[in-house]
């Protein structure tokens, strides 16, 4: 009994595996890239944190919401 691609007398995974072995060659990758990979890969990454600076701009609209609404208070207790 035959089993999967083989039947029918058909070469199946193996002849595939022959084609792409006489289509596709080998190939010797650069050593300065495998070294650069193999640090990429082996080093721990730096991680650098951004401090955020949406406390101080609410720092600042705060500050300018009050004054504002204190000037208004002003301007007006001295036209009563």
């Amino acid at each position: 009994m035959e089993h999967g691609l083989e039947q029918n007398g058909r070469p199946g995974l193996w002849g595939l595996e022959q084609k792409l072995s006489n289509l596709l060659k080998p190939v010797t990758p650069d050593p300065e890239f495998v070294d650069s990979l193999k640090m990429k890969l082996t080093r721990a990454p730096a991680v650098l944190v951004e401090t955020s600076r949406r406390k101080m701009g609410l720092l600042v609209v705060s500050c300018g919401l009050f004054a504002g609404a204190f000037l208004v208070w002003l301007l007006r207790k001295r036209w009563q």
